[in-house]
């Protein structure tokens, strides 16, 4: 499960664990989680206590918008990749299909090239696993998502720079995941036209109606997948502004 909480949940915990405990996730990547770990990592804990997932640790980042990964299996290693203003944050799990990569992310939301090089630093760090999932806040745009004209050209100024050039939109980071022999677990099972932002609570005006919250499984997963959705409802309509997703692994 990935889930962009906003600026650390502040006012709104209760709806985010109660939308987490709702899916009872296995392995959980938080997007800004946001003074998880001031004070001795007292919230991480807490969020650790009320999911039900006893392993844990969270990669700090230079603007706060720290990213954690809560696990109900035991992590055998853990690692920053990137810790600059965004960072990825990998751990290791022995999962049923062997020893499983995770790394869960926040791309950066200035631009496309800052986000291709950052990704290109993930792809590498997981060349050396057979099974590996990549999850979070790509703030990045999917060509498989066939966005049409309309929403390209609706796009306000934030949103033009964001993700177009000259007018065209951009997959660069997608496209590079996908050439990596990953899958989009949304398009594997025909879930990428259910947009992950914005809820009825956003308050980012760099929020149109788009996918911009994916998990990327390695090719040997591929037959693993039975089931991916993005979790909507009065609960998470509230929660943040953006809406969790989640794949099953069987």
């Amino acid at each position: 499960m990935s889930y962009n909480i906003l600026d650390g949940g502040e006012g709104r915990l209760d709806l985010i664990i109660s939308a987490i405990k709702s899916e009872s996730p296995d392995v959980l990547v938080i997007n800004e989680a946001n003074s998880f770990s001031a004070n001795g990592n007292k919230t991480l804990k807490l969020f650790s206590e009320k999911t039900g997932l006893p392993y844990y640790n969270i990669a700090p980042t230079e603007w706060g918008y720290d990213i954690a990964i809560l696990s109900r299996l035991p992590f055998n290693k853990s690692e920053v990749l990137m810790p600059n203003k965004r960072a990825a944050f990998a751990v290791e799990i022995d999962s049923p299909f062997g020893p499983l990569s995770v790394i869960g992310l926040h791309l950066s939301p200035d631009s496309e090239i800052n986000r291709l090089f950052e990704i290109k630093e993930i792809i590498d760090y997981q060349k050396k696993y057979e099974n590996r999932i990549i999850m979070g806040d790509m703030n990045a745009l999917s060509r498989q998502d066939d966005y049409s004209p309309k929403i390209i050209g609706g796009f306000n100024a934030k949103q033009t720079e964001k993700f177009t050039d000259k007018g065209k939109p951009l997959f660069d980071v997608v496209d590079t995941i996908l050439k990596s022999e990953y899958l989009d677990a949304a398009v594997q099972l025909k879930g990428n036209k259910e947009t992950t932002v914005p809820t009825p609570s956003n308050r980012d005006i760099a929020h149109a109606d788009l996918r911009l919250d994916y998990i990327f499984i390695s090719e040997s997963l591929a037959s693993h997948i039975v089931d991916y959705k993005v979790v909507k409802n009065e609960t998470t309509d509230k929660a943040s502004d953006h809406y969790p997703i989640i794949v099953k692994l069987a």
